[in-house]
């Protein structure tokens, strides 16, 4: 390890005279030796031997002297070694036996370039051509003839020394600050890279890397003014989403699902990278706007018939089979198109039309191209009048409840009845649930709707149980949407409504599809386990049309399962139908569970059902969902009278028995 570099000026004298040297020291170290035979040296070598320079203001020197040039520059050498260089070196002409002043010079520059060098040099010598031809410079390099004054030598030495460390110094604050300002571009530099990245990041969708939604908001508004300053300007907005991608999400987990979406991005990337530009379009955004949605600007259309296309392009070339974690997923996408125009004020007007669009084509079927027109407009603004009206209705209190029993097929005793819920609008009349319920799951009003099913169902199970002390074991069925099901206070809306109506947990039973059991089917499995706890009963609706196979049935916690009506229509004319439900029936009752069969409209099915001994079924068969007055009426009747046997042929003719 270098020593440090001494705090005083640091001075090597070579010179073969000791005389000389201690008359050296006499002049530049603080300590003075005034002997006679130093004198007599001294008068030899200045030109005033009394005379003494002042040092008392003056730096301190750290002095070594050597006695011939090779000693001198093997302590150059060393302390060059240590980081101690000298600041100066004086340096006589004349030392014999060995080198002489000039080629101990020419040695001292090797071992340190930097060394300041003080030619100490009788007028006999050498003239100062001949010492600069020989050296080959004059920088670092001073002349002084012998004899000269103490002051001289004193002042030479303190200037040459602070000269030196003045550049020492200045070349350590010199590398100080180059490493300073290294550090400082290099902080720069990290710094205008994290801000880029934060720019890109902020603008970027951090699954794909495609644009998101605030990159293409802007994109789409520069679209948009240019479209009102130039009347021949033309541009679309595609609005993809992939096709049953939640169905891929729950069957095979989100990480493969997110490993989808990369794909699918690359996809549409590549797609729009084969376009002809040049001769189509002048720019293209492909961005990525939240879960499997995205979109597609296309910037500076020749015609509006490119738009329908690009879409072609962009659905064949997503839709095809992609490998991800070794498993082939069949990749279907559908397309909503929204062709710009001159009246679009907002980027979120023209997303909102050409996502009015991708529903439009959805709706016909998947792997579909919709063009936003003024029939889907008129249904979009319909369809945002009935979201407001529906929200009135749950305010108003417009909603009702009807009630379709449950039957027992062996006794023909009513076992429960299904609360569904109906809707009178003051203008429209009835409103279908298959065109209002849609509405209400999308925008989460269902919630509320949902926990007033509840408790309205219960209180008039309540009030049932008083009227017919003797079914004091009929039950009511509540159907449970995936939000409501999946609500954090949902255990306790259930309490609630069983502990306000004075029921026990044994008298409802929750009708559930599979799609409530596939948003978080770990969670789902710890929901039911606690229903179950407080005695309700677990129904799973629609059997046969989710996501569950026959093999499955034993993993589902259910205490009956309801067989979809599209199985118990076309039983009669399709005997795997019957096959079918035969097998479910086995499985489900080997598992402990009871089978419930919907859509009973004739008398034939139920002929059927009772043969596949199916333990209940409901349908219009045995009754349409009916109010409260007829219900009642129902419960009155004996079971022995049977059922469908006082229903005319014509009104036993199958028909949607729509919730």
């Amino acid at each position: 390890m270098n020593t440090p570099q001494s705090p005083n000026p640091r001075i090597l004298v070579i010179d073969d005279d000791k005389t000389i040297q201690a008359a050296y020291r006499g002049i530049l170290t603080p300590e003075r030796i005034n002997t006679a035979s130093l004198d007599a040296a001294a008068a030899e070598l200045f030109d005033e031997p009394g005379s003494s320079p002042d040092t008392s203001a003056e730096v301190t020197f750290d002095l070594d002297v050597a006695s011939q040039g090779e000693e001198g520059f093997q302590m150059v050498s060393a302390a060059v070694a240590q980081g101690r260089a000298y600041d100066m070196a004086f340096v006589d002409m004349r030392m014999p036996p060995g080198w002489d002043g000039l080629e101990t010079i020419e040695n001292l520059w090797k071992a340190d370039p930097e060394l300041e060098i003080v030619i100490c040099t009788a007028f006999s010598d050498f003239s100062w051509e001949q010492i600069v031809n020989r050296l080959g410079r004059t920088h670092r390099l001073l002349l002084l003839r012998k004899p000269f004054d103490k002051a001289e030598v004193w002042q030479l030495a303190s200037a040459q020394a602070r000269k030196r460390q003045a550049e020492r110094l200045a070349k350590a604050r010199q590398i100080e600050l180059e490493e300073v300002n290294a550090r400082l571009k290099q902080e720069i530099q990290a710094r205008t890279s994290a801000e880029d990245r934060l720019k890109h990041d902020a603008l970027h969708d951090g699954l794909t890397d495609l644009p998101n939604r605030a990159l293409l908001t802007d994109r789409l508004m520069r679209c948009i003014e240019r479209a009102k300053r130039y009347p021949d300007y033309k541009y679309a907005v595609l609005f993809l989403d992939l096709d049953d991608f939640k169905l891929i999400n729950d069957t095979m987990g989100h990480t493969i699902g997110d490993h989808l979406l990369i794909e699918v991005g690359n996809r549409i990337n590549a797609s729009l990278r084969s376009l002809d530009t040049a001769s189509r379009l002048e720019a293209q955004t492909p961005a990525r706007i939240g879960g499997d949605e995205f979109v597609v600007l296309l910037d500076g259309l020749k015609s509006f018939d490119d738009a329908k296309t690009v879409s072609e392009r962009i659905r064949n070339a997503v839709g095809q089979t992609a490998i991800i974690g070794g498993r082939e997923i069949l990749v279907t996408t559908s397309v909503g198109i929204a062709l710009g125009r001159a009246d679009y004020v907002s980027a979120d007007d023209i997303l909102r039309d050409a996502d009015a669009a991708l529903y439009h084509s959805k709706a016909n079927g998947n792997g579909g191209i919709g063009i936003f027109d003024d029939a889907i407009r008129i249904g979009v603004e319909n369809r945002l009048l009935l979201t407001n009206d529906l929200r009135s209705a749950i305010e108003l209190h417009q909603l009702r409840l009807v009630y379709q029993p449950i039957i027992s097929l062996e006794s023909s005793r009513i076992e429960a009845f299904e609360a569904l819920v109906r809707w009178d609008h003051p203008q429209r009349g009835a409103i279908s649930p298959a065109e209002f319920i849609p509405i209400a799951e999308e925008t989460g009003l269902i919630r509320k709707i949902g926990t007033w099913v509840l408790r309205e169902s219960c209180q008039q199970l309540r009030i049932w149980h008083d009227e017919h002390p003797d079914r004091a074991d009929l039950r009511i069925s509540v159907n449970v949407s995936a939000r409501q099901f999946a609500a954090p206070d949902f255990i306790n809306q259930v309490t609630l409504a069983l502990k306000d109506a004075g029921l026990e947990g044994r008298h409802l039973n929750i009708e559930l599809t599979e799609s409530a059991l596939m948003e978080n089917p770990k969670a789902a499995l710890l929901m039911i386990d606690q229903l179950r706890a407080l005695g309700v009963k677990m129904h799973l609706d629609d059997f046969g049309t989710g996501y569950s196979s026959l093999s499955s049935l034993h993993q589902l916690p259910f205490d009956a399962i309801k067989i979809d009506r599209a199985f118990v229509k076309d039983m009669s004319e399709d005997g795997r139908h019957a096959n079918t439900i035969s097998a479910i029936q086995r499985m489900a009752h080997n598992r402990g569970m009871q089978v419930i069969a919907e859509g009973i409209e004739t008398l034939s099915q139920l002929g059927i059902l009772k043969t596949l001994e199916c333990d209940q079924g409901q349908g219009y068969y045995m009754s349409r969902p009916v109010d409260v007055r007829s219900a009642r009426a129902l419960l009155d009747r004996s079971p022995s009278k049977g059922w469908g046997q006082d229903v005319e042929p014509s009104q036993t003719t199958p028909q949607s028995s729509a919730a």
